[in-house]
């Protein structure tokens, strides 16, 4: 199976949801790719440690996740909910309710390079059948249709890895950066996000709903 997108949306779960019409910007970028389950990773500053939810379908795909995490040293907690908080979401931003729904909520206040771990062990999903969704929920004001800072904050994490690779070419060893923790939940989750889609700069970039801003929402797509 071919390795599904990545896509970072960043949107008003709550007002979104509520809406009738679909057909937005993540399902026009997914049309006609096959999935069998969907993922969605969101924060939450609550939370002490990462926690895995199984909202719809078999417990196999949350499992697989608490292994993956498990396997880099991470303790995630597992819970399961009712599915509904997020099927009015989904439907709007897929035109459809997938019928295996798991979530992984992050905490913030870990560094940098552990939320990149989380993404690195996770990419194999995507070649699993899942597609994956970074959820970055905000108020209506906040969110900011092809937000430059965040596009200029992922050159920069390009260009750092090309320098990186560069000096370890040449033999040099690289400068250890100090442990910074994130708080920012959108900083922290396209960390996730960017190395979910192989550290690279995001290939396609979209948005809708410019005339409501109940409907707004931005975001990246990591499609290869």
């Amino acid at each position: 199976m071919n390795k599904l997108p990545v896509l970072f949306v960043s949107c008003n779960a709550g007002s979104l949801q509520s809406q009738q019409d679909a057909g937005s910007g993540p399902a026009r970028m997914i049309w006609g790719k096959r999935y069998q389950s969907v993922v969605l990773i969101s924060t939450d500053t609550d939370l002490q440690a990462p926690l895995i939810v199984h909202l719809k379908g078999s417990a196999d795909r949350s499992e697989s996740i608490h292994r993956l995490l498990g396997s880099q040293g991470f303790a995630p907690d597992s819970r399961s909910y009712s599915p509904n908080s997020r099927d009015g979401l989904l439907r709007v931003l897929l035109s459809e309710e997938p019928g295996d729904l798991s979530e992984l909520r992050l905490n913030t206040g870990m560094s940098e390079q552990e939320y990149r771990r989380i993404g690195q062990c996770l990419e194999v999903l995507r070649e699993q059948g899942v597609l994956i969704i970074c959820l970055d929920d905000k108020a209506d004001s906040q969110v900011l249709l092809h937000d430059r800072h965040l596009r200029e904050m992922i050159n920069g994490w390009v260009q750092d890895q090309q320098w990186g690779t560069v000096m370890k070419f040449k033999g040099d060893a690289p400068k250890i950066a100090p442990t910074l923790r994130l708080d920012d939940p959108t900083v922290c989750l396209l960390n996730a996000a960017f190395s979910l889609g192989g550290s690279q700069f995001p290939q396609r970039m979209f948005s809708s709903g410019m005339d409501n801003s109940t409907r707004m929402l931005s975001g990246f797509g990591w499609m290869r």
